[in-house]
């Protein structure tokens, strides 16, 4: 499961004591009126959900999440302002309103929820100051004092509350974060008759400071269950603020087996002493289903939804939405198109496949696609603003064909290599593998592997994957296997290759033109040299995508810029400034060479013509390769 692995901010707070038939216990002398007195003449929210951030990475799910939770206060008589994606100047705006405009009103209680990115800042006294992200702010650790004008702190925060008139203050917050402005609490119950001349200021977040959020959130999915009855501890069909954080707090942290815990709290020394309280939401029927169904010519063609979990079959039943369906199978070009299916829908349809005459698939699945013989610029010419001294432009032909594989190895072809062999690799014989971290540097890692390359939680290691912490030595032995069972001539690709293949005919900076954007490339950044192409760097990813996620290049070949990094089969050395054919690299060297750049890389790493090179033994979590078969 991908899970949200930025820096959250992170609140500390106390864990909730009190169970729900405690609370119910408590409450047994209540009664109410189908409207009681307590509660307040309206109620308002403000919903905010951030997804799509510049500089930090995307939450795919955020936006959906606060339109869902708009969706449903609407139903329950809120009115409700919802925000997505603000900028700092609109988020703050939006505070302001809620304020100095909607909380003018002291008969109302008013809600906030927010889903999005945060950071927790530990200042100079040891302190915690917590801050919640709009869509533009930069990140803290390259541009703090632009970071300190966009977001918006947890005094901030306090601040807001304490300005608000209105008697009842919620705040929500799918997230983690911390800041020691807020007064840990735990949740009390008073006489419902009470509550109503009683001011709250209430707060309750998603998880602890060392527990990331998933991005599928358990948090809202039960706080909008809660919010339809579920919450209501004696059932007398209204919720409390101190009810929604019990339940919360036991049914999110049992859902996660103890992964996550939400956390409650109370702002301020004064407005602690009421509840805020709420109807239940009427529940409404979920939409039906749709089915689906797909004939394929061949028959025998494998089916999948890339988008869902679950594998398909002739009726399968979605709910309503668009599903990214593949259909391949040897000897034909894959096809992907995506297909909408309405509630109750019945969708049958063919896909009639063609024949893939510059193709060869061989027995482990690997496919490849026939490379033409021809000449072209290897290195950067001189007119390249961005470019490095190794990379002397020259003119490379290729006398003859040969066979680039789409992909990278994946883990699943690389793992029948071992069963077949019982190989170790070196980074399983010498106990290491060198890991990337989220600050941007490199570390030696004990026990790190093909097998689980600690690519961090988020990132679930599927058979797809492309299979990393290989040395150019581990490449060259699963290549010896390969020919040996297919009794063809398998290789590494050489420089000019790899290059040929990988510029597919173009002569800019990258296959796809003089940007890269993040629909044609799995990389880390843009970086200074590439500022220009800023707006093309749209989705922050965690890890590695599985192998042909994104678009492939004019000839077919995936994942040739970023994703991981690949082995070349040549030394690394200067080039010749003559004009080669079919050149091999130089005779010896201390180094081999590594292409491609990877998910961790900016952009200029992932350059047709950028060029690296690391020692045979060396591994990391960020290195895989692919190979080339020559007639």
């Amino acid at each position: 499961m991908m899970r949200r692995m930025i820096t959250w901010f992170t609140l500390v707070f106390v864990t909730f004591v009190y169970s729900v038939p405690l609370l119910a216990q408590e409450r047994t002398e209540i009664t109410t009126p189908s409207r009681p007195k307590y509660m307040t003449r309206d109620h308002h929210a403000l919903v905010v959900g951030v997804s799509n951030y510049i500089s930090w990475p995307v939450l795919p799910n955020a936006v959906e999440d606060a339109e869902e939770v708009a969706m449903l206060l609407k139903r329950g008589g809120f009115q409700v302002t919802l925000l997505t994606d603000p900028s700092a100047l609109e988020l703050k705006g939006a505070l302001n309103d809620l304020a100095f405009i909607t909380g003018r009103e002291p008969d109302r209680s008013v809600l906030f929820y927010y889903s999005g990115q945060g950071e927790t800042q530990i200042l100079s006294d040891g302190k915690m100051l917590g801050w919640i992200i709009p869509k533009d702010c930069p990140l803290l650790r390259m541009d703090p004092q632009g970071f300190e004008k966009k977001a918006i702190s947890t005094r901030a925060l306090e601040s807001y509350a304490k300005q608000i008139r209105s008697r009842h203050v919620l705040m929500l917050f799918d997230s983690s974060f911390s800041g020691d402005e807020f007064k840990q609490e735990s949740p009390s119950l008073k006489l419902m008759s009470r509550k109503r001349t009683q001011p709250i200021r209430q707060v309750i977040v998603a998880g602890r400071a060392d527990e990331p959020i998933p991005d599928r959130s358990l948090f809202k999915y039960f706080l909008i269950e809660g919010l339809q009855g579920d919450a209501d501890a004696i059932q007398d069909g209204f919720i409390t603020g101190s009810e929604l954080g019990v339940y919360l707090s036991q049914w999110v942290t049992r859902s996660t087996k103890g992964s996550q815990h939400p956390q409650y709290a109370k702002l301020g020394d004064t407005a602690t002493r009421g509840d805020f309280i709420l109807e239940k939401v009427k529940r409404i029927p979920k939409p039906k289903k749709g089915k689906l169904f797909i004939h394929s010519e061949p028959k025998d063609a494998r089916i999948r939804i890339l988008n869902i979990q679950p594998k398909f079959k002739q009726g399968i039943q979605l709910k309503p939405g668009k599903y990214h369906v593949e259909v391949s199978a040897q000897g034909y070009k894959t096809t992907k198109q995506w297909v909408p299916l309405k509630a109750g829908e019945e969708k049958k349809f063919t896909c009639r496949l063609k024949k893939d005459e510059g193709s060869y698939t061989n027995f482990l699945g690997m496919r490849f696609v026939a490379i033409k013989p021809g000449s072209f610029t290897m290195g950067s010419p001189k007119e390249m603003t961005v470019k490095g001294n190794d990379e002397t432009p020259h003119q490379v032909r290729h006398t003859r064909p040969f066979f680039m594989q789409t992909t990278e190895i994946t883990v699943g072809q690389f793992k029948k290599f071992v069963e077949a062999t019982d190989y170790k690799t070196e980074a399983e014989t010498a106990g290491v593998c060198w890991v990337g971290t989220r600050q941007g540097r490199w570390k030696r890692k004990k026990g790190a592997s093909w097998r689980n390359p600690y690519l961090g939680d988020d990132v679930e290691i599927t058979n797809s994957y492309p299979a990393a912490c290989l040395t150019w030595n581990d490449a060259m032995a699963f290549v010896g296997w390969l020919e040996k069972m297919d009794g063809k001539r398998y290789a590494l690709p050489t420089e000019a290759q790899w290059e040929y293949a990988c510029r597919a005919g173009s002569k800019t900076q990258f296959a796809f033109g003089s940007c890269l954007s993040t629909d044609q490339a799995n990389y880390g950044n843009v970086g200074t040299q590439f500022s220009k192409c800023q707006d093309r760097f749209k989705k922050q990813r965690s890890g590695p995508l599985s192998v042909a996620s994104l678009k492939p290049n004019a000839w077919g070949v995936y994942d040739m810029h970023g994703n991981v990094a690949e082995w070349c089969r040549d030394w690394y050395g200067p080039y010749v400034a003559d004009a080669v054919k079919d050149p091999k690299g130089p005779a010896a060297g201390t180094e081999r060479v590594i292409r491609g750049g990877n998910y961790f890389s900016g952009m200029d790493t992932c350059r047709s013509a950028k060029r690296l090179s690391f020692r045979a033994g060396f591994a990391a979590n960020a290195i895989g390769f692919r190979v080339v078969m020559e007639p």
